[in-house]
Protein backbone atom coordinates (compact mmCIF):
# COMPACT_ATOMS: atom_id res chain seq x y z
CA UNK A 1 0.00 0.00 0.00
CA UNK A 2 1.28 3.27 -1.01
CA UNK A 3 1.98 6.28 1.28
CA UNK A 4 -0.33 8.53 -1.18
CA UNK A 5 -3.25 6.37 -1.64
CA UNK A 6 -5.21 8.75 0.21
CA UNK A 7 -3.80 12.00 -0.64
CA UNK A 8 -1.42 12.32 2.15
CA UNK A 9 -0.10 15.76 2.06
CA UNK A 10 2.11 17.47 4.50
CA UNK A 11 0.30 19.82 6.85
CA UNK A 12 -2.92 18.21 6.96
CA UNK A 13 -2.85 15.97 9.93
CA UNK A 14 -1.73 18.62 12.68
CA UNK A 15 -3.55 21.96 13.32
CA UNK A 16 -1.26 24.56 11.75
CA UNK A 17 -1.27 26.92 14.93
CA UNK A 18 1.14 27.42 16.98
CA UNK A 19 1.55 29.11 20.36
CA UNK A 20 4.48 30.48 19.11
CA UNK A 21 7.15 33.25 19.50
CA UNK A 22 6.26 37.30 19.73
CA UNK A 23 3.08 37.73 17.71
CA UNK A 24 2.82 34.69 15.57
CA UNK A 25 -0.57 32.66 15.71
CA UNK A 26 0.02 30.07 12.07
CA UNK A 27 2.94 28.67 10.16
CA UNK A 28 1.85 30.26 7.31
CA UNK A 29 1.77 27.05 5.62
CA UNK A 30 1.58 26.47 1.67
CA UNK A 31 0.53 22.91 2.27
CA UNK A 32 -3.23 23.51 0.53
CA UNK A 33 -2.11 24.87 -2.77
CA UNK A 34 0.25 22.25 -3.23
CA UNK A 35 -2.92 19.47 -3.04
CA UNK A 36 -3.63 17.79 -6.23
CA UNK A 37 -6.70 18.77 -8.75
CA UNK A 38 -8.96 20.96 -6.98
CA UNK A 39 -9.25 21.31 -3.44
CA UNK A 40 -11.06 23.14 -0.99
CA UNK A 41 -9.96 23.13 2.94
CA UNK A 42 -11.49 24.99 6.34
CA UNK A 43 -9.34 24.39 10.06
CA UNK A 44 -10.27 26.36 13.06
CA UNK A 45 -7.98 26.28 16.43
CA UNK A 46 -8.61 26.71 20.12
CA UNK A 47 -5.45 28.18 21.72
CA UNK A 48 -5.63 28.36 25.58
CA UNK A 49 -2.41 29.02 27.89
CA UNK A 50 -1.27 29.03 31.72
CA UNK A 51 0.98 32.25 31.64
CA UNK A 52 1.95 33.34 35.05
CA UNK A 53 4.42 34.41 37.57
CA UNK A 54 5.71 36.96 39.97
CA UNK A 55 6.12 40.97 39.77
CA UNK A 56 6.45 43.98 41.87
CA UNK A 57 4.15 46.07 42.88
CA UNK A 58 3.64 49.01 45.37
CA UNK A 59 3.31 48.91 49.37
CA UNK A 60 0.04 49.72 50.41
CA UNK A 61 1.02 51.99 53.27
CA UNK A 62 3.92 52.87 50.93
CA UNK A 63 3.58 53.28 47.61
CA UNK A 64 7.50 54.37 46.97
CA UNK A 65 8.14 50.88 47.96
CA UNK A 66 7.45 47.50 45.87
CA UNK A 67 6.61 43.82 47.19
CA UNK A 68 6.77 40.70 45.08
CA UNK A 69 3.38 39.52 44.22
CA UNK A 70 2.26 36.09 42.28
CA UNK A 71 -0.09 37.65 38.84
CA UNK A 72 -2.99 35.59 37.76
CA UNK A 73 -3.34 34.25 34.05
CA UNK A 74 -2.52 37.15 31.44
CA UNK A 75 -3.02 35.22 28.76
CA UNK A 76 -6.51 35.22 27.46
CA UNK A 77 -8.71 31.71 25.24
CA UNK A 78 -8.34 32.77 21.45
CA UNK A 79 -9.40 31.24 18.25
CA UNK A 80 -8.40 31.48 14.96
CA UNK A 81 -9.67 29.82 11.17
CA UNK A 82 -8.21 29.36 8.05
CA UNK A 83 -9.89 29.31 4.44
CA UNK A 84 -8.11 27.62 1.15
CA UNK A 85 -9.53 27.11 -2.38
CA UNK A 86 -7.39 25.55 -4.66
CA UNK A 87 -7.79 24.87 -8.63
CA UNK A 88 -6.23 23.16 -11.12
CA UNK A 89 -7.30 25.42 -13.89
CA UNK A 90 -5.02 23.91 -16.69
CA UNK A 91 -2.71 21.11 -16.61
CA UNK A 92 0.25 23.05 -16.62
CA UNK A 93 -1.39 26.00 -14.55
CA UNK A 94 -3.35 26.15 -11.06
CA UNK A 95 -4.79 29.33 -8.81
CA UNK A 96 -5.27 29.41 -5.17
CA UNK A 97 -6.88 31.82 -2.21
CA UNK A 98 -5.81 31.31 0.98
CA UNK A 99 -7.02 33.15 4.40
CA UNK A 100 -5.80 33.44 7.56
CA UNK A 101 -4.60 35.24 10.72
CA UNK A 102 -1.56 34.95 10.87
CA UNK A 103 -0.22 37.55 14.06
CA UNK A 104 -2.49 38.32 16.62
CA UNK A 105 -2.21 38.48 20.87
CA UNK A 106 -4.54 38.60 23.61
CA UNK A 107 -3.10 39.54 26.81
CA UNK A 108 -5.65 40.69 29.70
CA UNK A 109 -4.10 41.05 33.26
CA UNK A 110 -4.73 43.05 36.48
CA UNK A 111 -4.28 43.41 39.76
CA UNK A 112 -6.85 45.07 42.23
CA UNK A 113 -6.59 48.84 43.25
CA UNK A 114 -4.34 49.96 45.52
CA UNK A 115 -6.88 52.32 47.84
CA UNK A 116 -4.29 54.36 49.48
CA UNK A 117 -2.38 55.23 46.04
CA UNK A 118 -2.64 58.83 45.22
CA UNK A 119 -4.41 57.94 42.10
CA UNK A 120 -6.01 54.52 42.77
CA UNK A 121 -3.65 53.43 40.03
CA UNK A 122 -3.95 49.37 39.14
CA UNK A 123 -1.13 46.99 37.78
CA UNK A 124 -2.89 46.04 34.59
CA UNK A 125 -2.27 45.30 30.74
CA UNK A 126 -4.90 44.88 28.56
CA UNK A 127 -2.84 43.84 24.28
CA UNK A 128 -4.89 42.92 21.54
CA UNK A 129 -3.79 42.69 18.19
CA UNK A 130 -5.52 41.17 14.91
CA UNK A 131 -4.23 40.34 11.25
CA UNK A 132 -6.04 39.13 8.80
CA UNK A 133 -4.20 37.96 5.42
CA UNK A 134 -6.28 37.39 1.61
CA UNK A 135 -3.05 35.76 -0.26
CA UNK A 136 -4.00 34.59 -3.64
CA UNK A 137 -1.26 31.90 -5.61
CA UNK A 138 -0.31 31.45 -8.96
CA UNK A 139 1.19 28.49 -9.68
CA UNK A 140 2.71 27.03 -13.06
CA UNK A 141 3.74 22.90 -13.21
CA UNK A 142 6.42 22.62 -16.07
CA UNK A 143 5.87 18.61 -15.47
CA UNK A 144 4.31 16.19 -12.46
CA UNK A 145 6.97 16.82 -9.97
CA UNK A 146 8.12 20.93 -10.24
CA UNK A 147 5.60 23.71 -9.13
CA UNK A 148 6.56 27.39 -9.26
CA UNK A 149 4.83 29.76 -7.68
CA UNK A 150 3.91 33.19 -6.32
CA UNK A 151 1.09 35.67 -5.05
CA UNK A 152 -0.05 38.68 -3.51
CA UNK A 153 -0.90 38.93 0.11
CA UNK A 154 -4.02 41.43 1.48
CA UNK A 155 -3.46 42.27 5.01
CA UNK A 156 -5.82 43.88 7.70
CA UNK A 157 -4.24 44.80 10.97
CA UNK A 158 -5.77 46.98 14.21
CA UNK A 159 -4.53 46.67 17.84
CA UNK A 160 -5.37 48.00 21.26
CA UNK A 161 -3.67 48.91 24.41
CA UNK A 162 -3.77 49.77 27.94
CA UNK A 163 -1.51 49.93 30.57
CA UNK A 164 -1.83 51.24 34.22
CA UNK A 165 0.21 50.98 37.34
CA UNK A 166 3.22 52.43 39.34
CA UNK A 167 4.57 49.03 38.76
CA UNK A 168 5.19 50.02 35.39
CA UNK A 169 7.11 52.90 35.99
CA UNK A 170 4.21 55.24 34.71
CA UNK A 171 1.60 56.90 37.12
CA UNK A 172 -1.42 57.32 35.20
CA UNK A 173 -3.53 54.92 32.65
CA UNK A 174 -2.55 55.15 28.75
CA UNK A 175 -4.94 54.30 26.37
CA UNK A 176 -4.33 53.63 22.67
CA UNK A 177 -5.62 52.16 19.64
CA UNK A 178 -5.47 52.38 15.86
CA UNK A 179 -7.98 52.48 13.13
CA UNK A 180 -7.79 49.13 11.22
CA UNK A 181 -5.43 49.61 8.34
CA UNK A 182 -4.41 47.60 4.95
CA UNK A 183 -1.28 46.62 3.11
CA UNK A 184 0.00 44.43 0.24
CA UNK A 185 2.67 41.60 0.51
CA UNK A 186 4.33 39.31 -1.94
CA UNK A 187 5.17 35.54 -1.96
CA UNK A 188 7.18 33.51 -4.37
CA UNK A 189 8.61 29.45 -4.02
CA UNK A 190 9.06 26.53 -5.08
CA UNK A 191 7.96 22.94 -4.83
CA UNK A 192 9.26 19.33 -6.01
CA UNK A 193 7.69 16.29 -5.36
CA UNK A 194 7.72 11.98 -6.55
CA UNK A 195 4.23 11.21 -6.33
CA UNK A 196 4.71 7.49 -6.29
CA UNK A 197 7.11 7.74 -2.76
CA UNK A 198 4.99 10.78 -1.53
CA UNK A 199 7.80 12.78 -1.54
CA UNK A 200 6.87 16.41 -1.80
CA UNK A 201 9.28 19.18 -0.56
CA UNK A 202 8.58 23.06 -0.74
CA UNK A 203 10.25 26.45 -0.23
CA UNK A 204 8.30 29.50 0.48
CA UNK A 205 9.51 33.38 0.97
CA UNK A 206 6.40 36.08 2.13
CA UNK A 207 7.92 39.43 2.43
CA UNK A 208 6.92 41.93 5.14
CA UNK A 209 3.65 43.93 4.82
CA UNK A 210 4.12 47.47 6.05
CA UNK A 211 1.41 48.91 7.96
CA UNK A 212 0.63 52.76 8.61
CA UNK A 213 -2.30 53.25 10.24
CA UNK A 214 -3.46 56.57 12.61
CA UNK A 215 -2.76 56.17 15.99
CA UNK A 216 -4.51 57.40 18.94
CA UNK A 217 -3.08 57.65 22.27
CA UNK A 218 -4.10 59.22 25.51
CA UNK A 219 -3.08 59.45 29.03
CA UNK A 220 -5.17 59.93 32.36
CA UNK A 221 -4.48 60.32 35.87
CA UNK A 222 -6.82 60.59 38.90
CA UNK A 223 -7.20 62.86 40.58
CA UNK A 224 -6.74 64.80 37.27
CA UNK A 225 -3.22 66.11 37.06
CA UNK A 226 -2.32 68.33 33.81
CA UNK A 227 0.86 67.11 32.57
CA UNK A 228 -0.24 63.50 32.75
CA UNK A 229 -3.61 64.30 30.74
CA UNK A 230 -2.46 64.63 27.46
CA UNK A 231 -3.75 63.09 23.85
CA UNK A 232 -1.54 62.20 20.82
CA UNK A 233 -3.01 61.68 16.78
CA UNK A 234 -0.28 60.29 14.53
CA UNK A 235 0.44 57.63 12.12
CA UNK A 236 2.60 55.07 12.73
CA UNK A 237 4.49 52.66 11.10
CA UNK A 238 4.47 48.65 11.36
CA UNK A 239 5.78 45.86 9.58
CA UNK A 240 4.65 42.57 10.05
CA UNK A 241 7.69 40.57 9.40
CA UNK A 242 8.86 38.24 6.36
CA UNK A 243 9.53 34.82 6.76
CA UNK A 244 10.61 31.81 5.24
CA UNK A 245 9.03 28.37 5.51
CA UNK A 246 10.60 25.03 4.36
CA UNK A 247 8.30 21.42 4.45
CA UNK A 248 9.43 18.60 3.61
CA UNK A 249 7.63 15.18 3.53
CA UNK A 250 8.27 11.26 2.21
CA UNK A 251 6.93 7.74 2.36
CA UNK A 252 9.17 5.92 4.37
CA UNK A 253 7.62 2.52 4.25
CA UNK A 254 4.14 1.84 2.14
CA UNK A 255 1.93 2.97 5.40
CA UNK A 256 4.59 5.82 7.52
CA UNK A 257 5.02 9.35 6.12
CA UNK A 258 7.75 11.36 8.08
CA UNK A 259 7.55 15.20 7.86
CA UNK A 260 8.85 17.99 8.93
CA UNK A 261 9.14 22.02 8.33
CA UNK A 262 11.10 24.64 9.38
CA UNK A 263 10.21 28.07 9.48
CA UNK A 264 12.15 31.50 10.07
CA UNK A 265 10.68 35.16 10.90
CA UNK A 266 12.37 38.35 10.94
CA UNK A 267 11.08 39.63 14.52
CA UNK A 268 14.45 41.98 14.92
CA UNK A 269 12.68 44.50 12.70
CA UNK A 270 9.39 44.45 14.11
CA UNK A 271 8.26 47.36 16.34
CA UNK A 272 5.79 49.64 17.32
CA UNK A 273 6.90 53.44 18.81
CA UNK A 274 4.86 55.60 21.10
CA UNK A 275 4.65 58.89 19.24
CA UNK A 276 3.87 60.59 22.71
CA UNK A 277 5.72 59.07 24.91
CA UNK A 278 8.64 59.57 22.64
CA UNK A 279 8.33 63.33 22.64
CA UNK A 280 9.64 63.97 25.38
CA UNK A 281 12.12 60.92 25.69
CA UNK A 282 15.28 61.21 24.12
CA UNK A 283 15.12 58.31 22.28
CA UNK A 284 11.96 56.13 21.17
CA UNK A 285 10.00 54.61 23.32
CA UNK A 286 8.67 50.94 22.16
CA UNK A 287 5.69 50.09 23.11
CA UNK A 288 6.07 46.74 21.48
CA UNK A 289 9.88 45.42 19.75
CA UNK A 290 11.79 41.98 19.82
CA UNK A 291 15.21 41.12 20.56
CA UNK A 292 15.97 38.96 18.01
CA UNK A 293 14.34 36.69 14.84
CA UNK A 294 12.88 32.98 15.48
CA UNK A 295 13.26 30.01 14.46
CA UNK A 296 11.08 26.87 14.88
CA UNK A 297 11.03 22.83 13.34
CA UNK A 298 8.52 20.49 13.49
CA UNK A 299 8.81 16.75 13.06
CA UNK A 300 6.42 14.17 12.61
CA UNK A 301 5.63 10.93 11.87
CA UNK A 302 1.81 9.54 10.26
CA UNK A 303 1.14 5.71 10.24
CA UNK A 304 -1.67 4.79 7.68
CA UNK A 305 -4.15 2.42 10.02
CA UNK A 306 -6.43 1.55 6.97
CA UNK A 307 -8.31 2.99 4.17
CA UNK A 308 -9.90 5.47 6.40
CA UNK A 309 -7.91 5.96 9.40
CA UNK A 310 -4.40 7.41 9.79
CA UNK A 311 -2.65 8.86 12.74
CA UNK A 312 0.15 11.41 13.34
CA UNK A 313 2.45 12.81 15.96
CA UNK A 314 4.97 14.93 16.03
CA UNK A 315 7.45 17.20 18.46
CA UNK A 316 8.50 20.68 17.58
CA UNK A 317 10.52 23.78 19.18
CA UNK A 318 11.06 27.24 18.77
CA UNK A 319 14.06 29.60 19.33
CA UNK A 320 12.12 32.27 21.01
CA UNK A 321 12.63 36.25 20.16
CA UNK A 322 15.26 36.92 23.46
CA UNK A 323 13.21 39.69 24.77
CA UNK A 324 13.68 39.91 29.11
CA UNK A 325 10.65 38.76 31.27
CA UNK A 326 7.37 40.51 31.18
CA UNK A 327 3.70 40.48 30.72
CA UNK A 328 4.11 40.33 27.20
CA UNK A 329 7.22 38.03 27.07
CA UNK A 330 6.90 35.60 29.82
CA UNK A 331 8.54 32.85 27.77
CA UNK A 332 11.41 32.63 25.69
CA UNK A 333 11.21 29.64 23.77
CA UNK A 334 8.94 26.05 23.90
CA UNK A 335 9.20 22.39 22.90
CA UNK A 336 5.96 21.10 21.49
CA UNK A 337 4.36 17.48 21.21
CA UNK A 338 1.27 17.07 18.82
CA UNK A 339 -1.42 13.80 18.35
CA UNK A 340 -3.49 14.47 15.37
CA UNK A 341 -5.64 11.99 13.33
CA UNK A 342 -7.15 11.72 10.15
CA UNK A 343 -10.85 10.00 8.44
CA UNK A 344 -11.62 9.70 5.03
CA UNK A 345 -15.29 9.85 4.99
CA UNK A 346 -15.33 9.05 1.30
CA UNK A 347 -12.86 9.14 -1.88
CA UNK A 348 -13.28 13.10 -2.07
CA UNK A 349 -13.90 14.47 1.71
CA UNK A 350 -11.89 13.82 5.07
CA UNK A 351 -11.82 15.32 8.69
CA UNK A 352 -8.77 15.48 10.63
CA UNK A 353 -8.44 16.71 14.64
CA UNK A 354 -5.32 17.13 16.69
CA UNK A 355 -4.31 18.50 19.69
CA UNK A 356 -0.78 20.50 20.60
CA UNK A 357 0.66 20.78 23.82
CA UNK A 358 3.08 23.71 24.24
CA UNK A 359 5.77 23.56 27.53
CA UNK A 360 7.04 27.52 27.57
CA UNK A 361 10.53 27.68 28.67
CA UNK A 362 11.27 31.15 30.61
CA UNK A 363 12.36 34.19 29.74
CA UNK A 364 15.45 36.00 31.43
CA UNK A 365 14.58 37.73 34.62
CA UNK A 366 16.22 41.32 34.47
CA UNK A 367 15.61 43.11 37.52
CA UNK A 368 16.32 46.62 36.62
CA UNK A 369 14.33 45.91 33.21
CA UNK A 370 14.43 48.85 30.65
CA UNK A 371 13.59 48.26 26.98
CA UNK A 372 11.39 45.78 25.12
CA UNK A 373 8.20 45.36 26.74
CA UNK A 374 9.21 47.34 30.40
CA UNK A 375 6.07 49.18 30.03
CA UNK A 376 3.83 45.99 30.18
CA UNK A 377 5.13 44.71 33.51
CA UNK A 378 8.40 43.42 34.81
CA UNK A 379 8.22 40.19 35.87
CA UNK A 380 10.86 39.23 39.21
CA UNK A 381 10.30 35.31 38.45
CA UNK A 382 8.50 33.25 35.50
CA UNK A 383 6.01 29.61 36.72
CA UNK A 384 6.27 26.67 34.55
CA UNK A 385 4.21 27.98 31.78
CA UNK A 386 1.91 25.95 29.11
CA UNK A 387 -0.21 26.16 26.68
CA UNK A 388 -2.49 23.44 24.73
CA UNK A 389 -3.82 24.52 20.94
CA UNK A 390 -7.31 22.50 19.94
CA UNK A 391 -7.44 21.79 15.76
CA UNK A 392 -9.94 20.74 13.53
CA UNK A 393 -9.57 20.56 9.98
CA UNK A 394 -11.83 19.43 6.80
CA UNK A 395 -11.06 19.04 3.28
CA UNK A 396 -12.90 18.33 -0.29
CA UNK A 397 -11.52 17.25 -3.10
CA UNK A 398 -13.42 17.49 -6.48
Amino acid sequence: MKATAFGISLGIFMPGYLYAAALETSNQSIASFLQPDHYAEFSTAIIKAKISGKTYRPASNNPSTSSEISTQNFANTFYISNLALKLQVHPNWSFGLIYDQPFGTDIGYALEPISTSPADLVNAVDFELDTHNLTAVFGYQPNLSWNLYSGLSYQTLDTQLKISGQSMGILADYVADTDQDSGLGWLTGISYQIPEYALKTSLTYRSKIRHQPQFYEQTFSTPAIPALNLSFKQPINIETPQSLNFEFQSGITPRNLLYTSLRWVNWEKFKMISPLMSSSAPTSVNLVDYQKNQLSATLGLAHIFNEQWTGALDIGLDSGIGNPASTLSPSDDYYSLGVGGFYNLNSNLFIAAGIKYFSLNKAKVEQDQDGSGSLFGVLSSVDNNRAVAYGFKMGYRF
